[in-house]
């Protein structure tokens, strides 16, 4: 079984340095080519699957790059960004200014602090992983399986780190570039991590 954990192209929060977990935001210019070519470069993979995030930048790279396949994309709300909460469509200077002190607290403790209205790292680990392990579910580990994931990059973070270290202690311990594919082949049951940011 392989599976392809892809981050959706370029956004216009992106491109402003806003935070943007559940907001929906559209991809740029940039964001639909990057979205294109990824499709491309996967389109000799015959994928048995693609499931794609309900929001509108990962529904729209997981449509661009189904056009080469023989199978259309599955929403799943549960592999959505993490969920910021109040902090929505700021700017980390904005935040800063505006909420300093939980700011703080979120860095003295990221895996349970909760933005207000929002979720912590160690709630979106949870949903995440847990849709990962549905979407597996169905086959063996050691059957010729083609799996691709378009997400975020909070989602493939949480991922590599559950697959990684079994928990979301390496969380920060991973950059998901835009269009960036991640490759996890098992091997005899165990994930092996092929590539990164492909």
């Amino acid at each position: 079984m392989k599976i392809y954990l892809i981050r959706h192209g370029e956004t216009t929060a992106n491109v402003e340095k806003r935070f943007a977990g559940v907001l929906n935001v559209s991809l740029t210019e940039k964001g639909v080519g990057q979205a294109v070519l990824t499709g491309e470069k996967l389109k000799e993979i015959a994928f048995d699957a693609i499931y794609s995030s309900d929001l509108i930048r990962a529904q729209e790279t997981a449509r661009l790059i189904s056009t080469h396949q023989a199978v259309s994309p599955v929403i799943l709300p549960s592999l959505r960004e993490m969920n910021f909460g109040i902090w929505e469509g700021l700017k980390m200077a904005e935040i800063k200014e505006k909420d300093g002190e939980l700011l703080n607290q979120w860095f003295v403790d990221f895996e349970h602090f909760v933005v207000p209205e929002g979720e912590s790292v160690k709630e979106m680990f949870e949903r995440v992983t847990e849709a990962y392990n549905k979407i597996i579910a169905p086959y063996s580990k050691d059957d010729d399986i083609k799996i691709a994931i378009v997400a975020h990059g909070g989602v493939i973070q949480a991922l590599m780190s559950y697959l990684c270290f079994g928990d979301n202690t390496g969380y920060w311990k991973f950059r998901i570039e835009n269009c960036g594919i991640a490759i996890v082949e098992y091997v005899m049951g165990y994930p092996v991590i092929r590539a990164l940011n492909q």
